[in-house]
């Protein structure tokens, strides 16, 4: 089962990312609020990102639905952003499959894969309609979803852009909500496995 691959055409490099994403703060000055999952447009994006997002785009051969930018900064004094959600298996209501560039993570905190079966085991047919284990009676006010064991555990690629399958039960293992975590997301319609079946160099991990 793999849900994850890099883009290997692409290269990143985290401290150019966390350069660029500093100027892209000061950029957008006053022109957003800044909550935890932000959509924008390609425009709002400096030179820099623009580059990365067009190579990306060039590379899959075709353009997002959308473009999300995930925060979860204390030192940014957002008044909604809660990190601890991502510890919640769920399936992208939205969009299939999203490609990551990763400015800061932790990479102590893995994201994770679930078998369909173990979710509804553990938490009922509710939760896995809702495609959220936040949903069904079973997941109020308990974190029962911790005792469920991930069929995937892997990590974000530091030197390539990650594609990653949302459309499978997933979550983060947040382990320090006061690390800071901000991430570029470019979202597709599109099933993993077709892009896996593109004529494009990805390396599935």
């Amino acid at each position: 089962m793999n849900n994850l691959a890099e883009l290997t055409d692409i290269s990143i490099d985290i401290e150019d990312l966390r350069i660029a994403w500093k100027e892209q703060v000061v950029e957008a000055g006053d022109s957003i609020e800044w909550t935890y999952r932000n959509y924008v447009e390609f425009s709002f994006f400096t030179e820099y990102f623009q580059k990365i997002l067009i190579d990306i785009e060039n590379v899959v051969g075709e353009k997002p639905k959308d473009y999300i930018i995930q925060v979860a900064d204390p030192s940014m004094n957002i008044k909604d952003a809660p990190k601890f959600y991502l510890n919640i298996p769920h399936k992208d209501w939205n969009r299939n499959t999203c490609i990551n560039l990763p400015i800061y993570y932790n990479r102590m905190e893995p994201v994770n894969f679930y078998d369909e079966e173990k979710i509804e085991q553990f938490s009922g047919k509710e939760a896995v309609d809702a495609g959220n284990l936040g949903y069904g009676s079973q997941a109020t006010g308990t974190r029962h979803y911790l005792s469920i064991p991930p069929l995937q555990t892997g990590h974000y690629s530091s030197n390539h852009p990650t594609l990653m399958n949302v459309n499978n039960f997933h979550n983060v293992r947040v382990l320090d909500e006061s690390h800071t975590r901000i991430f570029v997301q470019m979202s597709y319609d599109r099933h993993f496995d077709e892009f896996l079946e593109k004529d494009i160099n990805i390396s599935v991990y």
